[in-house]
């Protein structure tokens, strides 16, 4: 048996390596989200009886197995409510106003920011050259809280224990910005009152660094997966299984979305086994593959030449770009998936996992409650 010795960077990425504290910071950070949603799953179940566990705080036993989650990164609520699929790509790349509340308000000065309705942990944004040709298609699952700490030392809104003094390095962020978005961007263009800006135009209507959809984040994900190991029961009295009754039951992330009843489903089915469950260092979402059966190129190379992870490395993807080099007589818009040319960037996407892994272990050894469904509506649900 043994306990984590520490969290690790998503993916193992190695910016943090020379900033002072930087990496104790992001450990103390993650530590604290997980304890947070123990917390919170104690509340409904009593002290010491929650199945998901901090593993710097608790032994990771040697019947531990992984398991990943993967979901398809298109967001589902578009092809599902928004017809013809031309537009639901073209939605996915608008700009909508998202309201903040709250410190968000408060240390921002705003009201509102634009967000892309990309909601599956999933964002892109689409590089076209003076015809509308798309040149290239860039893609992340970075969650905000790694670049806020570069920016900060702590992700911007953590509220847990500062035992370290981190800084953060505001000269590497602006260079990652330059090095994977534009040498244009400017220290300035990226803080607001002072404070990191994740809504900057470098992330917004000029590229994709990283996450912004309100509910993508590390935070998020630990939470969603923390809230499926409670056990729950329909009005009936029977042990819900099914996912989307489960999210509907339960009321975590979004019952529309791919993402979170998948995660709650599948969390939930290793809960039901009387596992103990944690989420396997190092905590992230991850690209997990692109399928490109069915691409056919102009030339009848592979279509899987034009595809370049960026950031991390297989099996932890969280940067990544499909792009035709200039050299190459073609522009990915010649490139056609199921007969189709390419014309949005979702079309890409569609053919995209995304994934985060589960570590289960102590299998049967917990014998916790089930819970009523919480009260009130949430939107797309059911009736159970």
């Amino acid at each position: 048996m043994m306990k984590l010795q520490s969290f690790s960077p998503p993916a193992n990425l190695i910016d943090f390596d020379s900033i002072p504290n930087q990496k104790e910071a992001w450990n103390e950070a993650i530590s604290h989200f997980f304890n947070k949603a123990i917390e919170s799953n104690e509340e409904k179940l009593g002290a010491g009886k929650s199945q998901f566990y901090n593993p710097l705080l608790t032994d990771t036993t040697p019947d531990e197995k992984s398991h990943d989650i993967s979901w398809l990164g298109f967001p589902r609520v578009l092809l599902d409510t928004v017809q013809p699929k031309e537009e639901a790509y073209k939605r996915a790349e608008e700009l909508v106003n998202s309201t903040v509340r709250g410190s968000v308000r408060e240390i921002w000065g705003i009201d509102s920011v634009q967000v892309r309705q990309q909601d599956e942990y999933l964002g892109w944004h689409t590089y076209r050259d003076e015809n509308g040709n798309i040149k290239k298609v860039t893609f992340t699952c970075e969650g905000p809280e790694y670049w806020e700490s570069l920016a900060h030392g702590y992700p911007t809104f953590y509220n847990g224990p500062k035992t370290v003094e981190a800084r953060g390095d505001k000269n590497k962020l602006l260079a990652l910005y330059r090095e994977y978005i534009s040498p244009d961007v400017q220290i300035d263009d990226l803080f607001l009152n002072g404070r990191y800006f994740p809504y900057n135009k470098w992330n917004t209507t000029h590229g994709a660094l990283h996450l912004i959809h309100p509910a993508n984040t590390l935070n998020a994900e630990i939470v969603i997966a923390a809230n499926a190991t409670l056990l729950r029961k329909n009005s009936a009295g029977d042990l819900i299984s099914d996912a989307n009754e489960l999210i509907c039951c339960a009321k975590f992330g979004a019952p529309l979305r791919a993402s979170d009843p998948t995660i709650g489903g599948q969390v939930n089915g290793l809960a039901r086994d009387g596992a103990f469950i944690a989420l396997k260092d190092p905590v992230g979402l991850y690209i997990d593959n692109l399928n490109t059966d069915g691409f056919e190129t102009p030339d009848e190379s592979d279509p899987k030449n034009y595809w370049k992870i960026l950031r991390g490395q297989n099996g932890m993807i969280v940067r990544a770009v499909y792009e035709v080099p200039n050299s190459v007589p073609f522009t990915v818009s010649d490139i056609t998936i199921g007969g189709n040319k390419i014309e949005h960037g979702g079309q890409i996407v569609e053919q995209i996992t995304v994934k985060l892994t589960g570590v289960a272990c102590r299998f049967g050894q917990a014998q916790n409650p089930t819970n009523d469904c919480e009260t009130g509506k949430l939107e797309g649900c059911r009736r159970l």
